[in-house]
């Protein structure tokens, strides 16, 4: 029903008796022993015309939102500490919002939806009618919360009657909350927090195209969901979103982990030409933009608006945060966010600068320095779609990007890195791996193991058996009569369960897998976690860890194609390998048992030559693969951790590559086997058109018992690392 603007009356007043009616259904809540000075007019400090304002600008303004009409006056709304009902309050200056009384313009019915909790109310104008979107519980279960609309056609929204325009539908019916609008290229769009179908996290944020003001058009997708360490403290959380528009992109913050000391802010855009309704134009920091600072005394600050300075002109953020760290009761139950106001500068890259280690009212006069990004922009993750699989499960792609000229993007099917981008000597950025650009190109072209995950087994196992603990188990056959790469549905082939992850070495991506007693043959259930982690130096760091309950060989690699040009064949590289040996191979490419010295044969890359140089020598262990395709005995001197095994420069880029790994070996393979009859759409992969270089135990070790085991005993861990890092000559 309509509800008429009659009730004026003063915050603080009406948060006493709320804190009665808490205190009478057994809630506590804590006061701030600070008061908020009284209002003034923005005053300039010396050193600038920038304005300061009153910190906190409004005790007890939590999710505060402020809108600023065009003529300058501004209104400030947030959520009622009772979250019972929806006040609004208006002035001609920021720091007159300090004591401007607030207006009830709703309260909550006594009974049925609306009933319940009352959160996060933002005030919009559109078409010339205001709009209130809020998020409303049931009387019966008031934190059943779901996103309501109030609409208002008066000109001044302190007048008028508020009428209830109702639910805001989406796809799906879960636990929703903290729309926003913004319109861009004539279109307007809502962002909002909600529990994922699959019920993985609290709530997600999603975006869609808004047909009116209140209701939605599919589709919907998810712009931001909880990954990061720091976003899944407590609780599992993104929300609170805000927009802002600068310098061709558009930017959102939100808010993440549990509403005490652990809510930080996080950051997404995405190019202003982009389509917003494509996952993957939307990029995210992987770490907090906002966050607790002890030393300032600001406590969880989050669920920020942003609005203009009295100048029409400087960016300011208005976020709620508390000036404590230890709650009574939960977080929600302690009513003391109060609203402050912080002025947004802008680094060279036209990024957001927060300050984080500065007060409300710090600010620089003149362009930040690009101190928040990197040489190539700012560091990113992203997530999109990748398509699906014949049983209809969903691939996801990510993208990693450090700031510094590397960029990797790579997908939870068989943890497969797809590209690979990295500056030349000129910081030419281009692709340096194969890969295709569709989930169905891989489906059905059906690549030998690009960019793969391999697994369990890495390499060849003679006639594809091995005996074990008295036992002989039998292996796919898939290469002649011998097992390669752990078989026709090695991990290559898997759905890996993935997500972002927090890693203090730059960007991450982790992915575990359960490979049952039996998968390909092999005994016990191996249970297998891959973390690719991109570093600020141009590193891709790939960590394997594993335990069994069985004992069954373990060997995992990588096996990633290079062509550091981008493009023709890879004859040209310079190609260094830390190996004094190699393993000769049979004509089906498994090892005699031997460790041959590489001096005076084409094996020898001790020192730097061209891949091409001895590539078609009368060899006959270069006849049997077409090429090389061979396993090489690390000279590791019994160093720990990862040494350089192989380097490879291209003449033309002046790109390198090094690879690095803590295995005993390392296999050079050529691309032998490339025929040209695959394509990425732009180029065909021809024979030696690229490289491979895979950390690894040496191949049939289980079948040679003079070889390092690679034997996996239960209640043993299996933890190895290795690590692509680029750089230019």
């Amino acid at each position: 029903m309509p509800i008429f603007l009659t009730s004026t009356s003063s915050r603080r007043r009406l948060f006493a008796s709320g804190l009665l009616a808490l205190t009478g259904l057994g809630l506590s809540a804590c006061s701030d022993p600070n008061e908020a000075p009284a209002a003034t007019t923005p005053t300039a400090s010396a050193e600038s015309e920038r304005p300061e304002y009153n910190s906190p600008l409004v005790e007890y303004g939590a999710d505060p939102w402020v809108y600023r009409t065009e003529q300058g006056q501004y209104y400030f709304i947030s959520t009622a500490p009772e979250f019972d009902r929806i006040e609004l309050a208006t002035a001609d200056t920021l720091n007159g919002l300090t004591d401007a009384e607030p207006t009830v313009i709703w309260h909550r019915p006594r009974e049925g939806s609306g009933g319940g909790n009352v959160w996060a109310p933002e005030l919009h104008r559109i078409d010339g009618v205001w709009y209130v979107h809020v998020a409303l519980g049931d009387s019966d279960d008031p934190f059943r919360m779901r996103m309501h609309v109030l609409s208002n056609r008066s000109d001044n929204p302190m007048e008028g009657e508020w009428v209830e325009e109702g639910q805001i539908d989406t796809p799906w019916d879960s636990f929703a909350l903290d729309a926003t609008t913004f319109e861009h290229n004539g279109k307007r769009y809502l962002i909002w927090a909600q529990k994922d179908p699959e019920e993985r996290y609290n709530s997600a944020l999603y975006l869609a195209q808004m047909d009116s003001p209140t209701s939605i058009q599919e589709p919907v997708i998810s712009i931001s969901e909880p990954d990061m360490d720091w976003e899944r403290v407590g609780y599992k959380v993104n929300e609170g979103a805000a927009v802002i528009k600068h310098d061709g992109r558009i930017f959102v913050t939100y808010s993440a982990a549990a509403t005490d000391h652990n809510y930080a802010m996080g950051l997404l855009w995405a190019d202003q030409d982009a389509d917003l309704l494509d996952s993957a134009s939307w990029k995210k920091s992987p770490e907090p933009v906002f966050s607790t600072n002890a030393d300032l005394n600001r406590y969880g600050p989050g669920h920020n608006s942003f609005t203009l300075a009295e100048d029409g002109k400087t960016d300011l953020m208005v976020y709620h945060a508390r000036n404590y760290k230890e709650l009574r009761g939960s977080p929600l139950t302690d009513p003391n966010r109060h609203a402050h106001v912080r002025m947004i500068e802008w680094d060279s890259n036209g990024f957001p600068v927060f300050h984080q280690d500065e007060p409300d009212n710090y600010h620089q006069d003149g362009q930040v320095s690009a101190s928040t990004s990197g040489k190539y922009g700012h560091a990113f993750v992203s997530r999109e779609p990748f398509g699906e699989l014949a049983d209809g499960r969903e691939v996801t792609r990510y993208t990693l990007n450090n700031g510094e000229g590397m960029e990797v993007k790579l997908m939870n099917y068989g943890g497969i890195i797809t590209h690979l981008r990295v500056p030349d000597s000129d910081g030419n950025m281009d692709n340096v791996v194969l890969g295709f650009n569709s989930l169905k190109d891989y489906l059905e072209q059906q690549p030998p193991y690009f960019g793969a995950l391999i697994g369990r087994y890495g390499n060849r196992i003679a006639q594809g058996r091995f005996e074990l603990e008295g036992t002989e188990y039998e292996l796919d056959q898939n290469d002649g009569d011998n097992h390669l790469h752990g078989g026709v549905v090695g991990f290559d082939k898997k759905l890996w369960d993935s997500r972002f992850i927090s890693d203090e070495r730059g960007p991450a991506v982790e992915l575990t897998l359960l490979s049952e007693d039996g998968d390909q043959g092999y005994p016990g259930n191996l249970a297998v976690t891959v973390r690719y982690v991109l570093t600020d130096d141009n590193e891709l760091l790939t960590e394997y860890r594993a335990e069994t309950d069985k004992a069954t060989p373990v060997n995992l690699t990588q096996h990633t194609y290079f062509n550091l040009s981008g493009k023709d064949d890879i004859l040209d590289h310079v190609l260094q390998i830390n190996a004094d040996r190699y393993t000769p191979v049979d004509d089906g490419l498994i090892p005699t048992g031997e460790l041959a010295s590489v001096e005076g044969t084409a094996f020898d890359f001790t020192e730097p030559k061209p891949i091409g140089q001895d590539i078609n020598a009368d060899n006959a262990q270069l006849k049997l693969g077409g090429g090389y395709d061979h396993n090489y005995v690390l000279n590791r001197d019994d160093d720990e951790g990862r040494v350089v095994a192989a380097r490879v420069e291209d003449p033309t880029s002046g790109r390198v590559l090094e690879v690095l790994t803590e295995e005993p070996g390392i296999q050079f393979y050529s691309g032998n086997f490339l025929d040209g009859t695959l394509s990425d759409g732009e180029r065909t992969f021809e024979r030696r058109g690229a490289l491979c270089l895979e950390p690894q135990h040496y191949p049939d070790s289980p079948n040679q018992p003079d070889f390092p085991s690679t034997i996996l005993e239960p209640g043993e861990v299996y933890e190895t690392s290795m690590s692509y890092r680029f750089s230019v000559q």
